[in-house]
C-alpha cells in the first residue's frame, strides 16, 4: 500500500472541489444519506455493508427510497484515508438509486481534512455532486467549544482556513462536525444539516441511514 500515492491523489482531487452551490439550497428536496457498517463474517476478512436513503425533506422527511450493498473490504482502517475502505460500496450503494438526488449526505468529512479530501469531498467530485459531511467525531481542526444550545455552532479552521463549522444540535449531546463536500458552500453546508435535523443529534438522512444498517447487520448475524 502505498500511502504517499493515495496522498498525491487526494490532493489532485482536492483541486477539483467547487464551494459554490450547484442548487439553490431552497431547491434541494431529494437528500440521500449514506452510512456504512462491517461484519467480521470471515475469520480474516471483514464484510462491508453499505445503505442508501433518499428522503425528500419537503415532505416532512418522507423515505422515498432505501437500498442497500454488500462487498468485501480489503482496504484497512486509516485515518484520513477513509474513501478508499468506503467510497466503492458507497458508488455501489449510490448507483441503485432511481431517484434523481439533489444532494448527498454522508457520514464523515468533506474538506475538513488534511487535504480536503474527507470521504464526502472524494465522493462529491467523482460523481460532480453536491455533498456534504456530517461526521460525529473531531478529525482535525481547531475551534471554539460551541455553547450547550440547540443549533449554536462554531467555525473550524486548518492553519487559519475555515473548513467547515461543530454543530450542536441537540443540546446536552456531543456536537457533530459539518463541512462541504463539493458543489455546495460553506454556509449552504450548515444550512443543510441544520434542515435535515429532526429532533436527533444526527442529520435525518444519516440517522436512518445508520439505524437501518443496524437492522440489517442483526438479519445476517441471526
Amino acid at each position: 500500500m502505498e500511502l504517499n500515492r493515495l496522498k498525491e491523489e487526494q490532493i489532485s482531487l482536492s483541486k477539483r472541489i467547487k464551494l459554490q452551490d450547484k442548487l439553490p439550497i431552497d431547491s434541494v428536496r431529494y437528500v440521500a444519506g449514506i452510512d456504512l457498517t462491517y461484519l467480521d463474517v470471515w475469520k480474516t476478512r471483514t464484510l462491508g455493508i453499505a445503505c442508501a436513503v433518499v428522503l425528500d425533506i419537503k415532505r416532512d422527511f418522507e423515505v422515498v427510497q432505501v437500498e442497500y450493498a454488500e462487498s468485501e473490504v480489503d482496504f484497512p482502517y486509516i485515518p484520513t484515508f477513509l474513501a478508499y475502505r468506503e467510497l466503492p460500496l458507497v458508488m455501489r450503494v449510490s448507483d441503485k438509486l432511481g431517484v434523481k438526488v439533489d444532494l448527498f449526505m454522508l457520514d464523515g468529512m468533506g474538506i475538513m481534512h488534511p487535504r480536503r479530501m474527507g470521504i464526502a469531498a472524494h465522493f462529491g467530485v467523482i460523481r460532480g455532486c453536491m455533498s456534504v459531511g456530517c461526521a460525529k467525531s473531531h478529525l482535525i481542526g481547531e475551534y471554539k467549544k460551541p455553547s450547550n444550545r440547540l443549533l449554536s455552532y462554531e467555525k473550524v479552521f486548518i492553519n487559519g482556513e475555515h473548513v467547515g463549522f461543530v454543530l450542536k444540535s441537540k443540546k446536552n449531546a456531543n456536537p457533530i462536525f459539518i463541512s462541504p463536500g463539493n458543489n455546495i458552500s460553506l454556509d449552504s453546508s450548515l444550512k443543510m444539516a441544520i434542515r435535515c435535523l429532526n429532533g436527533y443529534k444526527l442529520p435525518e438522512p444519516t440517522r436512518l441511514a445508520h439505524n437501518l444498517l443496524q437492522v440489517y447487520r442483526r438479519k445476517l448475524i441471526e
